[in-house]
């Protein structure tokens, strides 16, 4: 009998599970199946020996074998490993839809106990709506009760497109997300090539006009790219309070992908008030060779992008200033990233924290062993190498780094740290802002 806490929880809230009935010492093997709305089919198996009573506690025991070891109650999801067979993108607005996780218990002899989990990516009562107006593309996820609410925009990394997953989560939990596209989706740039930042701070204002939010606290949140992203609006726009970097970059990287039809300026990745900002590969002349790349053959652009920190000078002039950004700031990132070196180009913004004594916190989690891929917990860590759906990249494959447990772990912690901090945030916030009339009312 597979015996659980709760049936149906949000994707990162943690499962308990018991196996019983089983005779003692005898081996008893869980399998975990499931499949993704983009038609990829999962599957993890663990065997364990059930104790003096006949029970498994997947809190307390480790498999003996299996697709994870160790003590891990979420090991049967982040283990899991995708099967053969094709895949398609997302459709739009499956995060409002939970996956389910069939799980089955065998003992010996062949008896065998069933049970379905629900994973949710949206508690119950979070409202999503399509937002494609006053200039902005994007989805806007609110919590259920009225607010008004802190809130959080979310941006994508470097794959584009409208980050609806990480913002459904963020509503889960109390705040007010926007999930904000600005390139790859339909009616935005087709890479991203000369972005220009007003764009965010038109989002910005519209976010600060809303009832539910007010003038409560606002942060920003982005992986990868959208880490360099985060910590360039945090330093540009005043009305950002606070900003969390996912395995970031503290200076500006190159163009990725192609310009617009008709646009013949400079490519740059992003541009202000006209100008494009200066990146970290202009005029570099300092670089290793690049990587030849391969189609199907997976490749590591972090030793090449770390060459290019070896010129100061385009260090300098590529640097983000973080320094003026009006809140405190949280750094994430793994030491085994491959696709870039983000402890590195993350350690390089916390030293100018450091250096300017930025007056409010700041901190740079490092994750030993970890790659580029840590997420909110609890879905699968196996995946090493991933293409970019970007014009001019399909077919390319890029090594992600780390390991299947340390991504999973390093997504645990990094998650719980990130509420945290956002928690704190609030809180800060909130004590700086002139008392009023319902300053402390609903909403997290």
């Amino acid at each position: 009998m597979i015996v659980v806490d709760r049936a149906s929880a949000l994707i990162d809230e943690p499962v308990t599970i018991e196996l019983r009935g089983s005779a003692a010492g005898q081996p008893v093997t869980l399998t975990a199946s499931f499949e993704f709305a983009d038609g990829s089919r999962w599957q993890s198996h663990a065997t364990f020996i059930s104790d003096e009573s006949g029970r498994v506690d997947l809190t307390r025991q480790a498999p003996v074998s299996g697709t994870y070891e160790g003590v891990a109650a979420m090991g049967f999801i982040w283990s899991a490993e995708r099967q053969p067979g094709e895949f398609h993108p997302f459709p739009e607005g499956i995060v409002m839809r939970p996956w389910l996780v069939e799980l089955e218990a065998r003992g010996p002899g062949g008896a065998s106990s069933r049970l379905t989990l629900e994973r949710r990516g949206a508690s119950i009562g979070v409202t999503r709506e399509r937002i494609r107006r006053d200039g902005i593309v994007g989805t806007l996820f609110l919590p259920p009760d009225p607010g008004p609410h802190p809130a959080v925009m979310c941006v994508s990394g470097g794959g584009g497109g409208i980050p609806e997953g990480r913002a459904a989560i963020f509503a889960s939990h109390g705040y007010a997300a926007l999930a904000l596209g600005y390139f790859g989706v339909e009616g935005l740039p087709r890479g991203l090539v000369n972005i220009p930042l007003e764009y965010f701070g038109g989002a910005i204002r519209w976010m600060r006009a809303q009832p539910w939010l007010g003038d409560r606290m606002l942060a920003v949140s982005g992986p990868s790219r959208g880490g360099e992203l985060a910590l360039l609006l945090g330093a540009t726009f005043p009305d950002i309070n606070a900003v969390i970097a996912w395995v970031p970059s503290g200076v500006v990287f190159w163009p990725l992908g192609m310009p617009e039809p008709g646009d013949t300026r400079t490519p740059a990745a992003w541009t202000y008030r006209g100008q494009p900002l200066p990146y970290l590969q202009e005029g570099n002349s300092a670089s290793d060779p690049e990587p030849a790349a391969e189609r199907g053959r997976p490749v590591a652009y972090a030793p090449f992008y770390r060459s290019f920190l070896r010129d100061a000078r385009a260090v300098e002039r590529a640097i983000i200033p973080v320094e003026k950004t009006r809140g405190p700031i949280l750094l994430i990132s793994g030491t085994d990233d491959q696709m870039w070196p983000s402890s590195d180009l993350a350690d390089i913004a916390l030293r100018r924290l450091q250096a300017h004594r930025h007056p409010f916190p700041y901190r740079h989690l490092k994750y030993e062993g970890a790659g580029h891929l840590i997420f909110v917990p609890y879905t699968p860590t196996t995946v090493r190498d991933i293409g970019l759906p970007v014009e001019g990249f399909g077919g390319y494959l890029y090594h992600q780094g780390g390991n299947t447990k340390a991504d999973a772990e390093a997504g645990i912690d990094a998650w719980r740290r990130t509420l945290n901090f956002l928690e704190d945030a609030v809180t800060q916030h909130e004590r700086a802002q002139p008392s009023r009339p319902g300053s402390r009312g609903s909403g997290r």
